[in-house]
């Protein structure tokens, strides 16, 4: 306001304590702090995310042994340190699909650090592939001795006819899939074969059924069944799978693999490929069958070409075929959860492997036809190869997208599929999905056939439905099985 000699007057306000520049200089070291601490904190997880792989290379694992051993302790110490270093990586290199490198490092133990405690498990670590197993095992296991020199050889010019019995009776003669023939065994796969020294294990073997006997030299698990044992119809060698309670579906998948849920299963085998063109072609010629898959083959000539390679999976083959060979073969298609409990075992894993991604050692492709066991890394801990890739396979079991909703409070036990056939007429097929998720179901019609979809069995020695459980008399009825309960060894059509 103008003052009494005319002059203007200037109003003058206090400053604000928080608008002082002492406190905008702290408020902009506060604000630099916290965004260097984010900036700090991003850099450190996208390290951690894209971080190479441990160097398992011998300049790598130099600097890791002298960087843990350091200076200190006497040499004893240094070098027991330095070979259980090494044995980890072995490890770690056996599980992400690297055996040549774990076996490489395995034998640097047993030479350079041969005074070590670690070298018996190393050494015992590389005689595990001579006896038809992983390098590194999950659980105990003993050799199966095999037969007894002293026992008297067979004739020479004796045939065998023994006849396959273990699933179910054989079909009239004149229907499909006749398993009425008497035919002599065939010869075991040659590629497995390993001499095994005798075991001295007092662990009693558990008898198999009719027309199955234990692979020479294999392992004996705690519970008495051999781990792996051989058709002997189709020759085929089937891996055990004991018992146990595992982790069914998932809950981050579609619809149809959810809720995941606890299955129990009881000890069946499940053939350890996928069945091959030369063991379908065998089964057509001993049992005479005629199948569409020859004519539908015929007007296909990529098709013809193909399937003229034995140790491709046999594709172009329905659900009504593939039920025919296991009858001939005595087993059976696999009901959904035997299928995936053979790949992702009791510690939930979702690919045969583990939880990695796959990282396969050449280009491969989702519904890729490949002979079989051309992926060293597509292989279960229960020794089952191509579960992840290679065929889509049939089940036995009837395809509902909210089957496993039934199961979302309780246990199921046995499972056998829906009782009740959808009118799609689909059953449930697994295997071979785009992200190799073994948790993946679809559904097909049962007499579907395609360049990409094939069948692998299984033999049943405990719990609902077994191999030794005496077939039905003729003209008796077959009870139905409950539902969640596994019956019989026939696909449901």
């Amino acid at each position: 306001k103008e003052g009494e000699t005319g002059t203007k007057g200037v109003l003058v306000e206090e400053t604000p304590e928080l608008d002082t520049y002492e406190t905008r200089q702290r408020v902009r070291i506060a604000v630099g702090v916290v965004l260097f601490s984010i900036v700090a904190l991003t850099s450190f997880f996208i390290y951690k995310a894209f971080a190479p792989a441990p160097d398992l290379s011998e300049d790598g694992l130099s600097a890791e042994m002298m960087a843990t051993t350091g200076a200190s302790g006497n040499a004893r110490e240094k070098a027991e340190q330095e070979a259980r270093i090494l044995f980890q990586r072995a490890g770690e290199a056996a599980r992400n699909g690297k055996p040549e490198m774990a076996i490489a490092l395995l034998k640097k133990i047993t030479t350079a650090y041969s005074s070590t405690q670690i070298v018996v498990e190393a050494k015992q670590a590389l005689d595990h592939p001579s006896q038809n197993l992983p390098l590194f095992l999950d659980s105990p296991t003993v050799l199966a001795s095999p037969s007894d020199p002293k026992a008297p050889a067979p004739e020479s010019k004796k045939v065998d006819t023994n006849v396959v019995d273990a699933t179910k009776p054989a079909i009239p003669n004149g229907a499909a899939g006749d398993t009425g023939l008497i035919l002599p065994a065939n010869p075991a796969e040659p590629a497995r074969t390993s001499a095994v020294a005798p075991s001295t294990s007092s662990l009693a073997t558990k008898s198999l059924p009719s027309g199955f006997k234990p692979r020479q030299g294999t392992a004996v698990h705690p519970s008495g069944w051999p781990i792996e044992i051989v058709g002997d119809r189709d020759g085929a060698p089937l891996m055990l799978v004991h018992g146990d309670t595992f982790t069914q579906g998932r809950d981050e998948g579609d619809a149809a693999e959810g809720p995941a849920h606890q299955v129990v299963l009881g000890t069946y085998y499940i053939d350890l490929h996928e069945v091959t063109v030369r063991q379908f072609d065998l089964f057509q010629k001993e049992s005479s069958k005629r199948t569409e898959r020859a004519r539908a083959i015929a007007k296909d000539p990529a098709l013809a070409n193909a399937s003229e390679d034995e140790d491709l999976p046999v594709t172009m083959v329905s659900a009504r075929d593939a039920s025919d060979f296991a009858a001939w073969a005595g087993k059976r298609l696999p009901t959904e959860a035997q299928w995936e409990a053979a790949a992702r075992t009791p510690d939930g894993r979702i690919h045969p492997w583990g939880r990695e991604p796959a990282t396969w050692a050449k280009p491969r492709i989702s519904r890729q036809i490949d002979p079989i066991r051309s992926y060293a890394l597509d292989v279960s801990p229960y020794g089952v190869f191509d579960l992840a890739g290679n065929a889509w396979e049939w089940t036995k079991d009837w395809y509902d997208p909210k089957y496993y909703q039934s199961f979302k409070t309780s246990t199921a036990s046995n499972p056998n599929g829906p009782t009740v056939r959808p009118k799609s007429a689909q059953l449930v097929v697994k295997g071979s999905s785009k992200e190799w998720l073994v948790s993946k179901r679809e559904g097909l019609r049962f007499d579907t056939r395609l360049p990409y979809l094939g069948f692998r069995c299984v033999l049943q020695v405990e719990g609902p439905g077994n191999a030794f459980e005496p077939a039905a008399a003729a003209g008796q009825p077959v009870s139905k099985p409950a539902v969640g309960q596994q019956g019989g060894g026939d696909v449901p059509f």
